[in-house]
C-alpha cells in the first residue's frame, strides 16, 4: 500500500495522533547594527582561513585573538583574487603580528 500520491495529498503518519503535546521556542530577536553583522562576518571568514590552513581543532588563542583583533580594528582589505591569497594574507598576518616586539 502507497501512501504516496494523489490520493493521499495531506497524509499524517499513524503515530501521530494530532493530541500530542509540543513544546515549541522562538528565538529572541535582537536587534544587529550593521556595524555588528559586518564585524561577525569579517571573523567567521578569518577564521575560516585558519580552518582550512591547520584544522579547526587546532587553531590557537593566539589565532582567535588575531581574528578579532583585524575583524574589530584593521580596515584593510585582504586580497580577494582566490582563497589561497586570502589564506597566504592571513598566514603573513599571524607571522607578523605573533612575534615577540
Amino acid at each position: 500500500m502507497s501512501y504516496f500520491g494523489e490520493h493521499y495529498p495531506f497524509y499524517v503518519p499513524p503515530f501521530i495522533s494530532g493530541t500530542e503535546k509540543v513544546k515549541m521556542s522562538t528565538m529572541k530577536v535582537t536587534n544587529m547594527t550593521e556595524m555588528e553583522q559586518r564585524i561577525k562576518m569579517r571573523h567567521a571568514f578569518a577564521m575560516s582561513s585558519f580552518s582550512r590552513m591547520f584544522s579547526p581543532n587546532k587553531i590557537t588563542h593566539e589565532m582567535r585573538t588575531l581574528c578579532i583583533d583585524w575583524s574589530e580594528n584593521i580596515d584593510e582589505i585582504p586580497p580577494a583574487k582566490d582563497l589561497y591569497q586570502f589564506d597566504r594574507y592571513f598566514l603573513e598576518l599571524w607571522k607578523t603580528w605573533s612575534l615577540p616586539s
